[in-house]
């Protein structure tokens, strides 16, 4: 039995998003409650469970909001950013093709459609992080690592095979839609010349995303080392501190 290279490449990318979405299903089935085993594996000393659940739906909530803030104004300005960028891409190829507007066009329309498919894979991957994060700590409260590890390492699989399938899916159809254009095999290397944008604009939203992340998080970083010891009194070498406990 014989399978076109359209068949497998389309089916590859849907198994991968099909795939990516049976783990987030898993991850979901986690309920956010505690229940801890003993008093060592209490997540609040002194606290009974119901008071630790509310508290750990308040920080998750806490978290999810900030998350939701700093995307918002990130891709505000990646969309000024990919407005402006494809512009200047359209102009600079079609005067570097000899005013080709068609190969213009083409690779301009490339770099916004990765610019996208990144947003999408970007936002989809903080969400689901944050929706993660606070049931991996839930599962850490039963004997062993198994059970938070397989939690949080679902949840890495869910942003990585939902990228590799949604970008394989949106570089291949933007290939057959160039195709109508260029039909004959003579110009395909025209073809391929403009989807090279695609990766531009997938790799400069990457960009922002781990500067942009990365100041946030080291902003974050700062206050919560500040609050432990100025607020708390905490000393930076103490394994309560919240830096070293991610050092």
């Amino acid at each position: 039995m014989a399978f076109s290279a359209t068949s497998i490449i389309i089916g590859a990318a849907i198994i991968g998003i099909v795939w990516g979405l049976l783990q987030f299903l898993v991850i979901a089935r986690i309920p956010v409650k505690s229940e801890a085993v003993d008093e060592g594996s209490s997540l609040v000393s002194g606290a009974n469970d119901e008071a630790t659940t509310r508290r750990l739906i308040e920080i998750y909530e806490a978290i999810y909001e900030g998350a939701e803030s700093f995307l918002k104004a990130e891709y505000t300005v990646c969309a000024y950013f990919i407005v402006v960028f494809g512009a200047v891409i359209f102009v600079l190829v079609s005067w570097g093709t000899g005013w080709d507007f068609a190969r213009g066009l083409f690779t301009a329309v490339s770099f916004v459609l990765g610019a996208g498919t990144s947003i999408v894979s970007g936002y989809l991957g903080m969400k689901v992080a944050v929706f993660s994060n606070v049931r991996t700590t839930v599962a850490a409260q039963k004997p062993g690592w198994t059970a938070c590890f397989n939690t949080a390492f679902r949840a890495g699989a869910v942003m990585g095979f939902a990228l590799c399938g949604l970008g394989i899916l949106m570089l291949y159809l933007t290939a057959l839609a160039f195709r109508v254009h260029y039909p004959v095999a003579d110009d395909w290397i025209y073809l391929t010349e403009s989807l090279t944008g695609y990766g531009l604009g997938g790799s400069s939203i990457a960009m922002f995303g781990r500067v942009g992340g990365g100041i946030y998080t080291k902003a974050a970083d700062v206050g919560a080392d500040l609050v432990g010891k100025v607020v708390h009194g905490i000393p930076e070498d103490d394994p309560r501190h919240h830096c070293r406990q991610r050092r």
